[in-house]
């Protein structure tokens, strides 16, 4: 088989795989009306594409609020700081709204069992 094939192949599958974990979580929501949708418990197909978001979230928002936010707002807070000569009340606030909360996306959190907090409250 050549590499071309191969290729075709392995995205067949992966269609396939995608299509499959889809499926379950489709039928059941089509099934039931929405009171009863939410007292069911998620197929594994639900669970599983939540796990599969919430990797996908962290790989990109970990490293954009560690590397991103998170400096940006040190430095903005230390500006702050020295502009407004020793007040510390908004240094902080921007220290806690860039550098707190939620940096690893939980598949609770896609799915919506759990709350994403993009900062902690004071």
């Amino acid at each position: 088989m050549t590499v071309r094939h191969m290729r075709k192949a392995t995205l067949m599958l992966l269609c396939l795989v995608g299509f499959a974990a889809i499926a379950p979580r489709t039928s059941d929501a089509q099934g039931a009306p929405p009171a009863d949708a939410a007292s069911h418990p998620s197929s594994s197909g639900g669970s599983i594409l939540a796990g599969v978001g919430a990797v996908a979230g962290s790989v990109v928002y970990a490293p954009f609020k560690a590397l991103v936010l998170c400096p940006v707002s040190a430095v903005a807070a230390g500006a702050t700081y020295v502009v407004t000569r020793g007040s510390s009340d908004t240094p902080d606030f921007l220290l806690r709204l860039g550098c707190t909360g939620t940096y690893v996306v939980s598949p609770a959190m896609v799915q919506g069992e759990e709350e994403f907090r993009p900062y902690d409250s004071p």
